[in-house]
């Protein structure tokens, strides 16, 4: 199940590119991280990924 995540629009653009907790904003370092797996964007006709990542007080992708 893919966990429910911030609109990437409210995201810091650190968040956005992983070195941030995409839920808490926490820096992420070694051992502390949770990949939340590749997400798909759309913006118009362009289509990319991104690759959230999260703190482990998030280890079910959510914001709880």
């Amino acid at each position: 199940m893919t966990p429910a995540l911030p609109a990437i629009g409210t995201l810091t653009q650190r968040q956005q590119r992983g070195m941030d907790c995409v839920f808490c904003g926490i820096t992420l370092v070694a051992g502390s991280v949770v990949d939340l797996g590749p997400q798909r964007l759309r913006r118009g006709d362009w289509v990319t990924r991104w690759f959230p990542r999260a703190c482990k007080r998030h280890p079910e992708g959510s914001a709880s």
